[in-house]
């Protein structure tokens, strides 16, 4: 999904010399969060929110219009964020949470506004949202909660497969945390195109990644981590051509009359016989326990 999927193409607006009386009325009268500031050229400028107004309240002498009152808040348009309607809504979501914000305005590829995304409006269009991870698009680890039911519904076997980078630390170390991060999501987008369609894929942790499998046993999850370490080791990077990427994957077995913590617990003890036994491995917990 793409950020125009969610965005509202109409929003709120307010000129630089319009009179501040007018964004009061404009708050008043639309009972909205936030207002887009544009210029002449009807590009955004910047964004007011009622947050800011009891920091205007008591200032004197009392701004006259809006660039006055972007002044007295130190908001120019250099700190202004921006999205491009066709780009996945998760990358809007990765900007509201590295700059804590909730309001987005939406662009064309002229720089021209199109519209606004909101936190509240993809949360209204979208309730799950909140199980998913904003980096990598997949699931979060709060989804586990919201899957307990239904995993307990299933009569056949369930595969979970823990996988965990190997060496992320140096990774980060040598090449920097936006490497870090672009990596995780190539291994995320990785994973989710070699799993089945049903099959979810959640972020259990900073590099851990949780495969739960279904309709697949001990041994087709065997083969399954195989491939998926296959193909991320075959991962290569345009940029940093010299950067290679491996991953450690334990599987265990689970089933309507296990405890899927335990299940996982034990996929993650299997995956760290995968790194005690050299890294670059998928191990079985039956085969080792």
């Amino acid at each position: 999904m793409r950020v125009k999927d969610f965005m509202q193409s109409n929003p709120v607006t307010l000129n630089l010399n319009e009179k501040i009386e007018k964004l009061v009325e404009i708050f008043y009268k639309y009972e909205i969060g936030s207002v887009l500031i544009i210029n002449d050229k009807k590009e955004p400028f910047q964004i007011l929110t009622l947050r800011d107004l009891p920091k205007l309240l008591f200032f004197q002498p009392s701004p006259q219009n809006i660039e006055e009152v972007l002044q007295i808040l130190n908001k120019n348009k250099a700190s202004l964020i921006t999205i491009l309607s066709d780009m996945v809504f998760t990358e809007a979501l990765n900007l509201m949470k590295n700059y804590g914000i909730s309001h987005l305005p939406v662009i064309n590829k002229k720089g021209k506004l199109v519209g606004i995304l909101s936190l509240r409006d993809i949360i209204k269009t979208f309730p799950e949202i909140i199980y998913i991870d904003p980096l990598t698009g997949v699931n979060n680890r709060a989804y586990l909660e919201f899957l307990k039911t239904k995993l307990k519904r299933i009569k056949n076997t369930i595969s979970i497969l823990m996988l965990d980078l190997d060496n992320f630390k140096i990774l980060n170390d040598r090449y920097g945390h936006l490497v870090g991060d672009i990596v995780l999501k190539k291994v995320a987008q990785t994973i989710r195109k070699n799993v089945k369609t049903p099959d979810e894929v959640i972020r259990y942790g900073g590099e851990e990644f949780l495969v739960i499998a279904y309709r697949c046993s001990l041994k087709d999850g065997f083969k399954l981590g195989e491939r998926l370490r296959k193909k991320i080791k075959n991962l290569r990077f345009k940029d940093y051509k010299d950067l290679k990427i491996t991953v450690s994957i334990g599987v265990s077995e689970y089933s309507s009359k296990k405890d899927l913590k335990d299940s996982i617990e034990n996929a993650d003890k299997a995956m760290y016989m995968a790194k005690k036994a050299g890294k670059d491995r998928v191990r079985i917990f039956d085969a080792i326990f």
